[in-house]
């Protein structure tokens, strides 16, 4: 295990700890790789992250976007991973219960105030990966 991996897995469950809609929605996600600014995750979708049509609730996307987004930030070395200051998620396919989902993080530049983070969740089909939401996100983090 990568100490990236190791440091993000680490913030994950003390965040996890803490936040009851994570908790909710991400309980069974499986953080499988992180290196620096890079962190890729899976998880099976269940009835919780759906909305009343059967398919992936557009707010879940926009939770992993926030979610994932930190992590990534995490794997730069950074404990705390930062507050919100802008998040926008581009709604491109959906999923429904029982799809396997691949969630990809970036941070694209993590500065002295501000961090850069992009997030694509993809859906595993039978030809590849079909590309569901992607976000960016901005995180206003202090410097140690």
């Amino acid at each position: 295990m990568t100490a990236e991996l190791q440091q993000v897995q680490r913030v994950w469950e003390r965040i996890r700890a803490n936040s009851p809609i994570y908790e909710f929605l991400l309980s069974e996600v499986d953080i499988y790789e992180a290196e620096p600014g890079v962190v890729r995750a899976r998880l099976l979708v269940t009835p919780r992250q759906l909305n009343s049509k059967g398919t992936l609730h557009g707010s879940f996307s926009a939770t992993v976007t926030d979610w994932a987004g930190g992590l990534a930030i995490a794997s730069c070395g950074h404990e705390a991973t930062g507050v919100s200051t802008d998040i926008h998620v581009n709604y491109l396919s959906t999923a429904t219960a029982g799809d396997q989902l691949e969630i990809e993080s970036r941070a694209n530049k993590v500065g002295k105030s501000l961090a850069f983070t992009t997030v694509t969740i993809s859906k595993k089909t039978d030809s590849g990966l079909t590309i569901v939401a992607q976000g960016s996100h901005t995180k206003y983090v202090r410097t140690r």
